[in-house]
């Protein structure tokens, strides 16, 4: 039996489109190809043509609203009055992999989850976060190649993987459980974005469901274990979550919402420091302006306190954020008719924002395609024009749990490498980006790193 709000579940996604501007673009593949090559100038091309919502398709055909502009992003994530659900919004991509995780969840059972897991990303949790995280990132670091040039990527995925097993998951980094979980989770990510969303004997679509299964099966094998257990992990502390009734999160809860924040902190924070030495790389004068910052703390390992010391790294962070955010679009479905800026929405209408385009519109920023870290200090807060112009961690009730962790990891990342080394980018470097799965130079970032 299906809870009576929960039947919109069951209902099939509204195609009648046609009354919007807009097109579908090639069979099957929509507007897939345009949008995974470069999304930005596929958001401009509909912005200019027809407006600020416009009709287009997706992969495997799915039918969806394009909404550019932050009075769509506040009604749509704020959404005071439940017209919108995120679940049915990501079934048709995440939800082959990440079912039970929070963006897969609506109503009373997101409120359940988001509740009981709170606590693994409080002030207290953190501060123990930190001490668990800097020898590791130290390690990888102190053995990046000096003095000649290398890709980046490799080195940043695998540092953040061992940072993720041992701070989310309580694993030995040398391990075999370790290895195993970074391959199941690499497997997952390698089949998230493709342009055929089938199991195909051995397609990474194939291989990334084998991944999902081993990677859940992984989870809830030690789910007992765990909750006897006095780790500080957040794995941990999401197998002692409780309810308000004072009952165990299910282990199928545990399972997703474990996977899911694995994907959703790592391929997010690889994304954002990438980026951030790409700028640090190519802006020399906010390079030592964080340096500065690194060397007033006169600790080589930082506490929680010392983090918010780091206000320019802070800055440098945001504006890499704003021009590369790493969910470069969030996905909802409307559960019944309602009207959004003028705009009539059917139920059961697919919506698509492009926070990344919103991110970039001249009507809210100020030279909006320039690295201005400057923009997000309080005098100038142009982020603050618009509630909803910047929004890389989303909003609302699905708005990022680990949004604080992000921050702090990527601090402690840059007070690391900041205070050992210059970076070093050729001024006559100029990668070609990639936008999905993440936002990255497509070459994998080549930098130097020099020992000052």
């Amino acid at each position: 039996m299906h809870k009576a709000e929960d039947l919109y579940q069951d209902r099939k996604d509204n195609r009648i489109l046609d009354n919007f501007d807009g097109d579908y673009g090639y069979p099957l593949l929509g507007k897939t190809v345009s949008l995974v090559k470069d999304p930005y100038s596929l958001m401009q091309d509909h912005y200019q043509r027809y407006g600020p919502i416009s009709r287009m398709a997706l992969v495997t055909g799915q039918r969806t609203l394009l909404m550019l502009g932050p009075e769509f992003n506040e009604a749509i994530l704020f959404d005071r009055e439940g017209n919108f659900s995120s679940a049915m919004g990501y079934r048709a991509n995440l939800g082959h992999f990440y079912e039970g995780g929070l963006l897969l969840k609506d109503g009373d059972d997101h409120k359940k989850l988001r509740r009981a897991t709170q606590p693994a990303f409080k002030t207290d949790s953190l501060r123990g976060y930190v001490e668990m995280m800097q020898p590791i990132q130290a390690s990888h670091i102190e053995n990046m190649p000096v003095a000649t040039e290398f890709t980046f990527f490799p080195r940043i995925k695998e540092t953040l993987l061992d940072v993720a097993s041992h701070v989310f998951v309580g694993l030995n980094i040398y391990g075999k459980d370790a290895k195993r979980l970074n391959k199941n989770f690499v497997a997952i990510s390698d089949g998230l974005v493709t342009a055929l969303p089938y199991p195909i004997p051995f397609s990474p679509f194939w291989k990334a469901q084998r991944a999902r299964n081993q990677l859940r099966d992984f989870f809830e094998r030690r789910i007992n274990r765990r909750r006897k257990d006095d780790k500080q992990d957040i794995f941990t502390q999401v197998t002692k979550a409780q309810t308000e009734k004072g009952e165990f999160l299910s282990d199928g809860d545990v399972s997703g919402h474990m996977s899911f924040l694995l994907f959703a902190a790592h391929d997010t924070t690889t994304s954002t420091l990438m980026n951030m030495m790409y700028y640090l790389g190519k802006n020399r004068k906010w390079q030592e302006k964080l340096r500065e910052e690194v060397f007033t703390i006169s600790k080589d390992n930082l506490e929680y306190e010392d983090l918010n010391k780091m206000t320019n790294t802070e800055l440098v962070f945001k504006e890499t954020l704003r021009l590369n955010p790493s969910v470069m679009m969030l996905g909802r479905r409307s559960i019944k008719e309602t009207e959004i800026a003028g705009y009539k929405i059917p139920a059961d209408t697919h919506l698509t924002l492009g926070l990344c385009y919103v991110h970039r519109m001249s009507e809210w920023w100020d030279e909006p395609l320039m690295f201005d870290p400057n923009r997000f200090e309080e005098a100038r807060g142009e982020d603050k024009r618009h509630p909803y112009c910047y929004t890389p961690f989303g909003g609302g009730a699905h708005k990022c749990i680990g949004m604080h962790f992000a921050l702090m990891n990527a601090r402690i990342f840059i007070h690391q490498i900041l205070k050992k080394y210059k970076i070093t980018i050729d001024e006559n470097y100029e990668p070609k980006f990639q936008y999905f799965p993440m936002p990255m130079a497509s070459d994998g970032l080549r930098i130097r790193l020099d020992k000052i």
